[in-house]
């Protein structure tokens, strides 16, 4: 039996995609439009496109939620991080560009709690914007995977990593098969939290790579603790393709998943203070790295407090 969406669960749900996955979606522009060469000007100005469109449907979501969000996802840090304005800054001293902002600034206002005014104008407005994003998010996924094709047979050059376009479908799928559900008023599923802790381990696999990879030759402390969470997520992953789907294996599954997620938390914490100050490098703008952080912010939020977000 399928577990329709109250009002106030539609709501949240739905602004809570928007506003990590339209934020997520403007990086990902960035991170794509400066691993161009010049001579590539039409992926540069559709990269750009995308992001301001981004950038608008994400301030539409922020204009609904009345500067207010649940505290959870405030302490959280899966919209917007202490590291998000400066990489922002420092993304634009480093590579000469200027960037958006207002969206990080008015976010970094939010204050704990949940719109009193869910009313009947409100959803309709918020079901509008769904449409548009979905549409949106599916526009962009067939922009990204032409430029992987492109990539893959060598008749486009960027230094974006072809598996970073790995990473990028794994968050934008999310959002496209979220915002279905959503739309159509459904609720999780009961197997969803366990589908959910196996495709966070897989995706943030791929960013350990990314931050292995990245990173300044001579940064061999961060490379080899990168390379130890390559190695960990990957055990994570193996375990769950081979445990039972008994109560009691899966709890003891998402238990280590999130002590490994709390650990790899830390590494980045740390790697972004020190990106911050000069006193780490690499070879992506800071965003992306920012990005990254906040996915893991976002995947440990998901599996541990979305259900208390809501009581």
């Amino acid at each position: 039996m399928i577990n329709l969406l109250t009002d106030k669960e539609f709501y949240i749900q739905s602004l809570r995609d928007h506003l990590y996955y339209l934020r997520s979606i403007r990086e990902f522009c960035l991170t794509i439009e400066l691993s161009f060469y010049k001579n590539n000007g039409e992926y540069i100005a559709l990269s750009q496109n995308f992001a301001d469109k981004a950038n608008s449907l994400g301030k539409e979501a922020l204009s609904y939620t009345g500067g207010l969000v649940s505290s959870e996802a405030l302490t959280s840090g899966i919209y917007v991080t202490e590291f998000s304005l400066p990489c922002e800054l420092l993304t634009e001293k480093l590579f000469g560009i200027n960037i958006d902002t207002t969206f990080t600034e008015e976010e970094l206002k939010f204050q704990a709690g949940l719109n009193q005014n869910i009313n009947e104008s409100l959803i309709k407005n918020i079901q509008r914007l769904n449409e548009k994003a979905l549409i949106f998010a599916q526009n962009f996924k067939m922009f990204c995977n032409e430029i992987r094709e492109k990539l893959d047979s060598n008749q486009l050059f960027s230094f974006s990593y072809s598996d970073f376009f790995s990473y990028l479908f794994d968050e934008v799928d999310s959002y496209i098969l979220d915002l279905q559900r959503i739309i159509a008023m459904e609720g999780y599923s009961p197997i969803y939290a366990v589908g959910y802790e196996y495709k966070f381990a897989t995706t943030l696999q791929k960013t350990a790579r990314f931050i292995r990879d990245w990173v300044d030759v001579s940064a061999s402390d961060v490379y080899d603790l990168a390379n130890y969470y390559v190695n960990s997520f990957g055990e994570i992953i193996d375990l769950y393709l081979k445990a039972s789907i008994s109560p009691e294996v899966q709890e003891n599954l998402a238990i280590n998943t999130n002590d490994l997620l709390k650990d790899y938390q830390d590494f980045l914490k740390n790697i972004l203070s020190k990106l911050i100050n000069g006193d780490l490098y690499f070879i992506t703008p800071p965003v992306s790295i920012d990005n990254i952080y906040k996915s893991v912010n976002f995947y440990k939020f998901v599996l541990d407090i979305e259900e208390k977000e809501i009581d």
